[in-house]
């Protein structure tokens, strides 16, 4: 949320003639609620799933534009990753091996939701790898003790430590002081890109447009790198329009894990 916010009040410090309102959401219930007739001007979701099913239903004007990309590590409670200690469920994480462990809590977002998907892929890319074996995934799949509607739910669950770890986005962990980080080896782990794209019943078409080209450009980029996402390669910069004045443009996000205290997925 964090990052959207950030990147809409740099938008509008250029176009002040256009007023940006957000709604931040899960990709997935995003999808649905504009499907049941919500209005906005563009879709931004955490993964390319989502916008396909959105294309599937109609509800595209054009097509979507990748504008950040994220990966997954392993959030771990404090005390499970402590180095000389163990949660009260007596679980010592160091590794990834040991996510497998006897008493470990793990906590996953919902398979339905991006997260829950690449962390499903990044399990099974895990257990192919001879290091691991094909019993790894077995194994951390029966500690898994909860399945959150989102990421965010995820991170709360390990920083409340009701549960010892959970696979997150990279960029959830860019603020947290209280919570470890085990990276997932690169040949494993999934490249999350977030799409963009402008509605078929967009209003503020010219506006939508001139967000998007804001949100792609060196600028838009490195406030994303600045929140922890990986940069795209975009040579545009935005120009404005000055048919564009007294202008509002309404957006529905579901923006990369980092929403906090929002429900994105």
């Amino acid at each position: 949320m964090e990052t959207f916010t950030e990147v809409a009040s740099a938008f509008e410090k250029e176009h002040p003639e256009v007023s940006v309102i957000l709604t931040f959401d899960g990709s997935q219930r995003l999808r649905l609620q504009l499907e049941h007739g919500a209005k906005a001007d563009l879709f931004a979701s955490a993964d390319e799933r989502q916008m396909d099913l959105a294309q599937e239903s109609g509800l595209l004007g054009g097509e979507a534009v990748p504008f950040t990309a994220n990966t997954l590590v392993v959030a771990v409670s404090a005390q499970a990753g402590a180095e000389a200690g163990r949660s009260h469920t007596g679980a010592t994480i160091h590794s990834l091996k040991d996510l497998a462990g006897e008493d470990v809590k793990l906590v996953l977002a919902h398979p339905e939701v991006p997260a829950g998907r690449y962390a499903l892929a990044v399990i099974n890319s895990l257990a192919a790898d001879p290091e691991f074996g094909p019993q790894y995934s077995a194994q951390l799949l029966a500690n898994i003790v909860s399945q959150e509607p989102n990421v965010r739910g995820v991170l709360q669950k390990v920083t409340l430590g009701e549960a010892d770890a959970g696979f997150v986005y990279a960029s959830d962990l860019r603020s947290i002081d209280n919570i470890l980080a085990l990276a997932v080896p690169t040949e494993a782990n999934v490249a999350a890109v977030y799409p963009i794209a402008v509605l078929l019943d967009a209003v503020e078409l010219e506006s939508a447009e001139l967000f998007i080209s804001f949100l792609t450009s060196p600028r838009g980029q490195k406030i994303h790198q600045d929140h922890g996402f990986n940069g795209l390669d975009s040579p545009n910069e935005p120009t404005s329009n000055s048919g564009a004045n007294n202008l509002r443009m309404r957006n529905r996000f579901a923006g990369p894990r980092l929403s906090h205290g929002s429900r994105e997925g």
